[in-house]
């Protein structure tokens, strides 16, 4: 097994299946606290507006109310969500493609041949520099696929794999 917790089998292991470090959640739930306070503060400013140019009547009083609650509920849930979202989440680098996978009851997977990507490069918000953890973001010709919030110095090391299997792919062509 090497360095990034790959086994020596074939593509279809499902041992080599990686999750992401325990730190994530942590990072999602302030981004999503993040997201309510924005969202609760432009009902704020709609509700100021409304009442400083007597708009404020029934329908707007019900669609600000309800983007509120909806954003309240949606942070008490996120909890939940987040722990759903971290469990299921898995990455996999592999001989000859990098593969993701996310979801229980609504499932998706990716699957991108190194010969297909274009580049990599890697992205991090305040909150994920906070927690020192980086995105890893491989783009194709229609798509990119993320590998979220992972240790920096392992998305670094990420980066200068999946690149190398990439150059490899494409001399192999």
């Amino acid at each position: 097994m090497n360095e990034l917790g790959e086994g020596s089998g074939t593509d279809g292991c499902d041992d080599n299946w990686r999750s992401l470090p325990g730190r994530t959640r942590t990072a999602w739930l302030v981004n999503e606290a993040i997201s309510c306070v924005i969202a609760l503060a432009v009902c704020g400013v709609v509700v100021a507006v409304c009442v400083a140019n007597g708009w404020w009547g029934f329908w707007q009083q019900l669609i600000v109310g309800l983007f509120a609650a909806y954003a309240v509920l949606d942070l008490a849930f996120q909890p939940l969500q987040t722990k759903y979202a971290y469990t299921f989440y898995r990455f996999r680098i592999g001989e000859r493609d990098l593969r993701t996978r996310r979801g229980w009851l609504l499932r998706k997977s990716t699957a991108v041949p190194y010969n297909r990507v274009q580049h990599v490069d890697t992205k991090q918000n305040p909150v994920l520099r906070h927690f020192n953890l980086t995105t890893v973001v491989v783009h194709t010709a229609a798509d990119e696929v993320e590998i979220e919030a992972l240790d920096t110095a392992e998305a670094e090391r990420v980066v200068a794999l999946i690149t190398e299997r990439v150059a490899s792919a494409k001399d192999d062509l």
